[in-house]
């Protein structure tokens, strides 16, 4: 297995979590994942995967830990998100209505990377993205 080029692992604040996001995003810059005219998408999936791992998975409880990290793999970027949390089940999400205060996380991610899948056993939420390629490409949350 390759070895990440970025792993940060944090209680479940939302100060925290603005600190690593911060850090990663700078990270796929420095790495040359991500274009600085390109970090909008970037911190988009960023923010939405570790706010739902630090409110949704860990329910903003300091002492369960989230990590992260960022792996190189050829020509994709493999990022991965882990939460102690009881999990949720991937295919029960969907475009949420309009009027709805939240819920687009995770459509919002689908659209925006190459690849998304989520493993129950270990909690975490996988990303993948192409070098300098993100962008919103899907027409669908599905």
């Amino acid at each position: 297995m390759t070895k990440p080029f970025f792993v940060e692992q944090f209680g479940s604040t939302m100060d925290a979590m603005g600190r690593v996001l911060q850090a990663a995003l700078r990270a796929l810059v420095e790495h040359g994942w991500v274009e600085p005219d390109q970090k909008f998408y970037a911190q988009l999936c960023l923010e939405e995967a570790l706010v739902n791992a630090v409110d949704h998975g860990n329910k903003c409880d300091p002492a369960k830990k989230v990590r992260i990290e960022m792996v190189e793999e050829n020509d994709l970027c493999t990022i991965r998100v882990y939460d102690e949390g009881g999990g949720f089940a991937p295919e029960d999400i969907h475009l949420p209505q309009l009027e709805q205060a939240n819920g687009r996380g995770i459509c919002l991610i689908r659209y925006c990377m190459e690849r998304v899948t989520y493993n129950n056993e270990c909690k975490c939420l996988e990303m993948r993205m192409r070098r300098k390629a993100l962008s919103g490409r899907k027409a669908s949350c599905e």
